[in-house]
């Protein structure tokens, strides 16, 4: 871990001295995620806001809030920015905030990209606390940076103000004798890939009424997609297919067919695998199975699909260009999955 350097030598806090530097173009993205609930968002297109535009208040506020992060963060150092730009997409049930600033100095600028999106989300909140009193502001997060000493910083994946929660489903998981490891492993591939935000991970015995409860909880929590993990054989206690037919809506036959055709050319033992996907109002659940090279294998053959299935499920534009590029491919997700295999391996 870096050094910390806002405490002195007997632990006090101090501001860095920074007057070594050398002065040079910085830049530092944010961005932050309020959650208004669908209600809130017609109300917005149908411009029944009951504070006038909640967007340019919003922006110009943001503005100001990097312009004095120095005053409201007692060891940030003032700063000459040279340009700061607050950029807000209204989705489904979601406003992302999108911030940039910029500065040339001796310093970076990324608390004020950070200020500027929380402050432009508050902001949000506030223009539109009559209408609803279950938003919430979360998400707020560096994108990337750049310029100075320290090395240039990128997120890995954009965010694409999905929500996602993971299931494992195991009797051993759950009773601590076994440790869980192909749970994690589609979490990191969640965020890595998918620029998902997770709002829940847990782990449930395989009990029908067990799996049931949380994929019902979850999908009236609003989360975009559900991913259970564990459960899908043909074993008795594999009912993991069982619950998720009692909370679906329709099921997709397809994420599944495909899921077991892509994992069949590795092992023919895939065809034994039970596992379906299906919609749940505008939740989308996906069975994966229990073991890591499955799990990680299964959700490869149907992450190139999630974003546009995700997009349609809650409403937005059913086409986007360049979803290759902006999401992931099969290479990268297979690169992952090989590190992952690999350090199984090695353990």
């Amino acid at each position: 871990m870096t050094k910390l350097t806002h405490l002195d030598s007997q632990g006090l806090p101090r501001m860095v001295d920074v007057s070594s530097k050398l002065e040079t173009l910085r830049e530092a993205k944010a961005e932050a995620v309020l959650w208004v609930g669908h209600e809130v968002v017609s109300a917005i297109r149908d411009g029944h806001t009951p504070k006038g535009n909640i967007f340019e208040t919003a922006r110009i506020a943001g503005v100001m809030g990097a312009k004095r992060t120095s005053e409201l963060i007692p060891l940030c150092h003032a700063l000459s920015l040279t340009h700061v730009s607050v950029d807000m997409e209204l989705l489904e049930n979601r406003i992302v905030i999108r911030t940039c600033a910029r500065t040339r100095g001796l310093t970076g600028v990324e608390m004020e990209a950070l200020t500027a999106a929380s402050i432009a989300g508050l902001t949000l909140y506030d223009m539109l606390k009559a209408l609803s009193k279950e938003m919430r502001l979360d998400g707020v997060r560096l994108v990337a940076k750049s310029g100075g000493r320290s090395e240039d910083y990128s997120a890995e994946a954009p965010s694409t103000g999905i929500l996602a929660a993971v299931i494992t489903v195991s009797d051993r998981c759950a009773d601590g004798s076994m440790k869980d490891t192909a749970g994690p492993a589609v979490v990191a591939l969640l965020t890595q890939k998918l620029g998902a935000q997770i709002a829940s991970t847990c782990i449930v015995p395989d009990e029908k009424e067990r799996i049931t409860a949380e994929l019902t909880d979850l999908s009236d929590r609003k989360i975009d997609l559900v991913i259970t993990v564990g459960g899908t054989g043909i074993s008795p206690r594999d009912v993991t297919p069982e619950a998720t037919r009692t909370v679906i809506d329709r099921e997709m036959p397809g994420l599944a067919e495909a899921m077991r055709a892509a994992s069949s050319h590795v092992t023919p033992n895939a065809l034994l695998s039970r596992a379906i996907a299906g919609v749940r109002g505008k939740t989308l659940i996906l069975n994966l199975p229990g073991s890591l090279k499955g799990a990680t294998e299964n959700f490869s053959a149907a992450l190139p699909t999630l974003p546009h299935a995700l997009r349609i499920l809650l409403g937005e534009a059913a086409h986007i260009e360049n979803d290759e590029e902006r999401f992931a491919s099969y290479a990268s997700v297979q690169g992952l999955i090989a590190e992952q295999n690999s350090a199984e391996n090695e353990q």
